[in-house]
């Protein structure tokens, strides 16, 4: 439960990672690379807390 907890956590730091590239311009690859990784972390550990 704790890895999810920190998964989850991890996802929201990437998302707002991905907010700051988009901000800053940094190339739009990046930006929807580091989109990506953060709702798969997210949706990885909503999986994980809902089965216990």
């Amino acid at each position: 439960m704790f890895l999810a907890f920190l998964t989850l956590f991890a996802g929201g730091m990437m998302l707002g990672g991905a907010w700051s590239f988009y901000r800053s311009k940094k190339p739009w690859w990046a930006s929807i690379a580091l989109l990506l990784l953060g709702l798969l972390c997210i949706g990885i550990s909503l999986w994980r807390i809902q089965a216990g």
